[in-house]
């Protein structure tokens, strides 16, 4: 009985990796999506290609990557070169990359890029601008293929919702190179002729299927409309430049048709409502009026109207009388006012004259209690003068007198002095310095 080999996993590993080197995929385009993208900061790329049934894992070194031309991102469909390898550690199947190319559809994603970046700092996206959606819509363009289900899904919509809706059909190239210049011939044409709103919609396609819709003219086109535009292209995941610059954008063509119409259905049941409401109202109105005119019939004056205006004439002869006598009294007052003023102005300039003739009696007895005043002050100054002369110092010195001091005081006596001090003397015409030889006192 044999014994099965027994080999490490590194041997095996080791072994796949020989023979997947050994395939020359180097000489051929892998096309796919990328995926799962990691740019790290060594500079090196880890990402993933696949399609709807593979996956492949990458490494794009930093050397290969710094000759790439353009920004690789996740989700563009790209053609790669290079050479396959296992990592061995893991045991992963690695495409180690050395070329990325855009794919046709790549480019396109990358142009639709390009243009919705400068339409938008242009301002064409701008909610400012859009036209407010009207409030009754009886009469639509439809610009659409002439046959597909883009223009069975609108007439179909439109003819269970709101049948009456009046339709134009505009019909117009929707896919391929004519498509642009198709539709905007045909918009330019609805928008002359005075529709409610106007409806450019598409059935479901691939990316490439629908990228007349994102034609830059006709996207400028739908700007300078001065028709509501509302645009249905393809599906919910689909997104168009035309969605973006529309006064409205459907997810799909039913949508944009739902849009700009009324179920007739809720606008029965409305309508009813509001019939309803209506008689209601009425009947109320008519309630509170019978009302009204029961009590306005059980007033006697309406009974006997020549009663009541006899009534209201008395009531005004009355106030006329009393109007008079308030004439009256008013003018009494008015002459009582006069009277008084009169009065108040008489006796106002007599006391004005009386305290007139009074401030003058003052002023001349003030002006002769003052002389009076002066001429006292006057005479007592003078005999205060003859007595200040009369015992004045100075007065005593001319009579021979004289006034001693040691420049600090009046000496009175000997005893204030020594010999050999110096002393001043004071007589009526100067002073006199001397020093003193000798002094004598006198007793007695």
């Amino acid at each position: 009985m044999s014994q099965d080999m027994i080999v490490p996993i590194s041997a095996v590993v080791s072994r796949i990796k020989t023979i997947v080197s050994n395939i020359e995929v180097h000489k051929v385009w892998i096309q796919g999506e990328v995926s799962n993208l990691t740019k790290h900061r060594s500079g090196h790329y880890y990402f993933s290609i696949k399609d709807n049934y593979a996956e492949l894992s990458c490494v794009m070194f930093s050397s290969y990557v710094n000759k790439l031309t353009f920004s690789l991102e996740e989700g563009m469909k790209v053609l790669v070169k290079g050479s396959l390898n296992v990592y061995e550690q893991r045991g992963n199947l690695q495409l180690y990359v050395r070329t990325i190319k855009q794919d046709g559809m790549g480019e396109l994603f990358l142009e639709f890029e390009k243009r919705k970046e400068m339409l938008f700092k242009q301002g064409y996206f701008e909610d400012s601008h859009k036209t407010i959606k009207p409030d009754f819509i009886e009469n639509i363009g439809l610009i659409t293929a002439k046959e597909g289900a883009a223009l069975h899904d609108v007439m179909s919509t439109i003819q269970r919702r709101w049948p009456m809706l009046k339709v134009t059909l505009y019909p117009a190239y929707v896919q391929g190179s004519f498509a642009p210049s198709s539709l905007i011939k045909q918009l330019k044409k609805a928008d002359q002729n005075d529709h409610d709103a106007i409806l450019i919609v598409r059935g479901g396609g691939s990316f490439e299927d629908l990228f007349c819709f994102n034609d830059v003219e006709l996207v400028k086109t739908i700007y300078n409309a001065k028709t509501y535009i509302v645009s249905g292209v393809g599906h919910e995941v689909d997104t168009t430049l035309c969605d973006l610059v529309s006064d409205h954008r459907s997810v799909t063509p039913t949508a944009a048709a739902q849009w700009v119409t009324n179920d007739q259905y809720d606008v029965l049941n409305e309508i009813q409502n509001k019939q309803d409401l209506l008689i209601n109202q009425m009947r109320h109105i008519l309630d509170v009026n019978q009302t009204r005119y029961l009590n306005i019939s059980a007033n006697p004056y309406m009974q006997d109207p020549k009663l009541w205006i006899k009534q209201k004439q008395l009531a005004l002869e009355n106030l006329e009388s009393r109007l008079d006598k308030h004439k009256e009294m008013f003018s009494n007052q008015q002459n009582l006012i006069e009277e008084l003023k009169k009065s108040m102005y008489h006796a106002f300039d007599q006391k004005l004259i009386n305290a007139s003739h009074y401030r003058e009696d003052k002023h001349k007895e003030m002006i002769h209690a003052i002389e009076l005043y002066h001429m006292v002050v006057k005479k007592h100054l003078k005999e205060n003068e003859s007595l200040l002369d009369a015992y004045s110092p100075l007065k005593v010195l001319t009579r021979g007198y004289s006034i001693t001091n040691n420049n600090e005081h009046v000496i009175r006596s000997v005893n204030e002095v020594n010999e050999g001090d110096m002393i001043f003397t004071r007589l009526s015409d100067g002073t006199i310095t001397s020093k003193i030889i000798k002094k004598e006192k006198q007793n007695g």
